[in-house]
């Protein structure tokens, strides 16, 4: 056998054994940071499910907000590379109708636009793909004196992915988009500038081509999902209810749920694949509190501070002060402080009234936006005896396996 051969079915092999293993979520995110994410561990697990749920026939767009310069360009091109280039379609910008007018199907691709401005001439187009997964336009041809009319049409529902340094883009685009915010805190910034003044970082790419062939297996065939637990309608009635971007939002969820189904290595047998209650912790544990502040319109930093407000309310019965969040959070003063003042200029916070010695304000949370968006699994599993009195799944941020067991 040629040393070709040799390599190719190399290549094979680790592909199919990375499938099978039940820590390939917590690998692909481990192999993203190789690849010179640091931190950003949620944002990685999160954009390797969108692009995994590529081929689903509903699946879930990625907004990647941040400051300039806080890695949101990093992040992406990093967790894109596990997947095939020609799967892959990278733009920095979008001429008004160039999305009708492009060659090939967009089903099963990678859309990603180096930021949302670059693509503002097109986003009409976009977001009829993004609902449709269709597009037609009509157009005037002349050849001379004469005139006609064509149509030009492109099919396919792309999974997009793009920047943004705005909190809020134009109000049809943001319920399109599942919202990341890349981490900006003190302790972030450190931990990048300790990895520069280290030195060069040596990277494995001799594996990429492993994890693209195994990210290329995963893909969803008709009949999966087609009877989705019984359960998941209890799930469904104790969702906030009270936006219309629910909807939307529910079925992103459902697809990144489906993509953490097809990572589970069963994916080889003739069964439909379908999602299971351990595929619904693993989701909890990424997703809710990204999906809680995108609801919810807050920056995921401004939402951890809420809820820590919250639960610091609940447990002292009184107003919080800056340095008891702080230590509820491990984060420093100044920080908490930056994003108590935002989140109560948004009205998820507020102060207490009037002065108190040395002028420490203290803040409560405001109970009917304190809230969550997904129902926890204790909850769910309680509630449902049917799932079982134990559920165990593999966590997806120390590749640990943990135990989740019905109370009493």
């Amino acid at each position: 056998m040629s040393d070709r051969k040799k390599g190719t079915a190399s290549v094979e092999e680790r592909a199919f054994k990375l499938v099978r293993d039940p820590l390939f979520l917590y690998k692909a995110g481990q192999k993203i940071g190789e690849l010179g994410v640091i931190g950003e561990e949620r944002n990685r697990l999160v954009l390797s499910l969108a692009c995994i749920g590529r081929t689903l026939p509903s699946n879930a767009s990625i907004l990647v907000k941040g400051s300039t310069s806080s890695g949101k360009t990093t992040l992406i091109k990093s967790s894109v590379q596990l997947f095939p280039a020609d799967c892959v379609v990278e733009r920095a910008g979008l001429s008004p109708k160039a999305l009708v007018h492009g060659e090939g199907t967009l089903t099963g691709k990678i859309l990603y636009i180096n930021e949302y401005r670059g693509g503002k001439d097109a986003l009409l187009l976009l977001r009829l793909l993004q609902s449709e997964g269709r597009v037609k336009h009509e157009f005037t041809k002349t050849k001379g004196p004469r005139r006609s009319t064509e149509t030009a049409e492109r099919v396919g529902m792309p999974v997009v992915l793009t920047t943004t340094t705005d909190a809020k883009v134009f109000a049809d685009d943001e319920t399109r988009f599942l919202s990341v915010w890349v981490d900006e805190s003190a302790g972030q910034n450190l931990a990048i500038l300790i990895a520069k003044a280290s030195g060069p970082r040596i990277v494995n790419y001799r594996d990429l081509p492993a994890w693209r062939l195994a990210m290329s297996l995963l893909t969803y065939k008709k009949g999966d999902f087609d009877n989705p637990p019984t359960w998941l309608k209890s799930v469904a009635e104790r969702l906030p209810l009270e936006k219309v971007r629910v909807r939307r939002d529910w079925d992103r969820f459902l697809s990144l749920c489906s993509a953490i189904a097809l990572c589970r290595g069963d994916w080889q047998s003739n069964r439909s694949v379908n999602i299971t209650f351990g595929d619904y912790c693993v989701g909890y544990r990424i997703l809710e509190p990204v999906f809680a502040s995108t609801f919810m319109g807050l920056r995921t930093q401004e939402f951890a501070v809420s809820k820590a407000v919250a639960k610091l309310n609940k447990r002292l019965q009184r107003p919080a002060t800056i340095q008891e969040i702080a230590s509820e959070l491990n984060w420093k003063d100044p920080v908490v402080y930056k994003y108590v003042k935002s989140a109560a200029r948004r009205g998820f916070l507020e102060y207490e009234p009037g002065t108190r010695e040395r002028n420490v304000k203290r803040v409560v949370a405001r109970a009917e936006e304190s809230g969550r968006f997904l129902p926890t699994p204790r909850l769910v599993l309680q509630e449902n005896p049917g799932i079982g009195r134990e559920i165990k799944f593999v966590d997806p941020f120390s590749g640990s396996w943990e135990i989740i067991r019905r109370p009493g």
